[in-house]
């Protein structure tokens, strides 16, 4: 099969946030058995993509210094690329992980005769996640934060009920909320989880020195919140990680420090919170011990979860923040509905349980091998392509 994969705002190569770790893992997964042919913004490639799949780049229209990346449907750089792929590629299905792009999509595979299917790789419900990330970001301006939740809710709206032949949520949540907003058939939507690369377990040895890389005591309990630190749920995390939850543990706790980074997060020391900055390697979660996911707001799947599942770590979180997968409270992870006494109890009840925190982390990474691999997810999503696009049973050489 030949599938054109159309991200948006996240490249192919070095993942800063989760939804581009799910695309950069769900093409990978998709290219073993098929010729994968990828179109980013220009601004966006890494030399390293080249590696994964065929490649090609546009230039994204630009207005006030700002990229307006939404407005694929109207750039002409973009629908002279796609017409091109799928002409010489001669595209069976084309994956988007956004509604932007859909409609010119649409109307190329209609002007080339081909019966290309589109499948939307919703990462969450994208009008309701640009509503809570523009809100109250000051970044944009008080008619940016009107227009683009607006003019993002009309794409949504006739691309879900106009234009896509199926659509794949990460969680039910998110599918129910696609069904009932748009009044979309059960058939139409399938549910593909996000995942995670599941790391071979290191040494106490290669433990102890990311440990003493990150200024670790040996008696110290790290508890580890890791991010994006611009967008806004998980800035959010943070604050309340130093303003709220970290001075609870300074007085009672002084061999308990909160270590926190992300991509773009600032580098300090203070109290009893340290922050790393950008994280390198994500393999160094490895040399904590607690990890917590203080989310009150965001859509999709924190894909930090399994990060922290893969390595082992006990979590405490939220409902939120761990909605959309499959645990069990106490056994996969510590559940709570807020960031309120309740949350602090879970630290606590960890932080006192050495032998607690080992029994919910390994039932946490026998969750993630069972059922949440990378393999695994691409393999579901692989027999959905194959349903949707029969005629290409045949397994295509894949592209490496």
């Amino acid at each position: 099969m030949n599938i054109l994969a159309l991200p948006t705002t996240v490249g192919l190569s070095k993942p800063q946030s989760g939804g581009q770790n799910r695309f950069c893992n769900l093409v990978k997964c998709q290219a073993a058995n098929n010729r994968i042919v990828v179109l980013e913004s220009d601004h966006l490639h890494d030399e390293r993509d080249d590696d994964v799949a065929q490649v090609y780049t546009y230039r994204d229209i630009e207005a006030l210094q700002r990229r307006l990346s939404i407005f694929r449907d109207i750039n002409p750089d973009f629908i002279r690329k796609v017409a091109r792929i799928i002409r010489d590629e001669e595209i069976d299905l084309i994956q988007i992980t956004h509604p932007s792009g859909a409609m010119a999509a649409r109307v190329l595979g209609f002007l080339t005769r081909r019966k290309i299917k589109i499948v939307y790789d919703a990462h969450n419900v994208e009008s309701e996640f640009i509503q809570q990330t523009f809100a109250n970001h000051d970044h944009y301006s008080p008619m940016e934060r009107k227009l683009i939740p607006a003019y993002t809710n009309l794409l949504e709206r006739v691309s879900c009920k106009y234009l896509f032949d199926h659509i794949t949520a990460v969680s039910n949540n998110d599918a129910d909320t696609f069904r009932r907003k748009y009044h979309l058939k059960e058939e139409m939507i399938s549910v593909i989880p996000s995942g995670c690369s599941i790391r071979s377990r290191i040494s106490d040895e290669a433990r102890n020195k990311i440990r003493e890389e990150m200024g670790l005591h040996p008696t110290d309990i790290a508890v580890f919140f890791h991010g994006l630190y611009r967008h806004p749920p998980n800035r959010e995390g943070f604050d309340l990680i130093q303003t709220h939850i970290a001075p609870r543990f300074a007085d009672t706790n002084p061999d308990v420090l909160f270590v926190i980074g992300g991509t773009q997060a600032p580098k300090f020391e203070e109290a009893n919170v340290r922050s790393l900055g950008f994280i390198t390697d994500i393999q160094n979660i490895a040399g904590a011990d607690i990890a917590i996911v203080p989310l009150r707001t965001g859509g999709g799947t924190r894909l930090k979860i399994f990060d922290y599942m893969s390595a082992g770590l006990p979590i405490v979180t939220t409902k939120k923040g761990i909605e959309g997968i499959d645990v069990e409270n106490y056994e996969h992870a510590i559940i709570v509905d807020d960031i309120d006494e309740d949350f602090i109890a879970g630290i606590r009840y960890l932080i006192e349980n050495k032998e607690e925190r080992k029994r919910i982390g390994d039932n946490a990474r026998a969750l993630a091998e069972a059922k949440y691999d990378w393999q695994i997810i691409g393999g579901k999503l692989e027999g959905l392509y194959r349903t949707l696009v029969p005629e290409s049973s045949a397994p295509h050489n894949g592209s490496t």
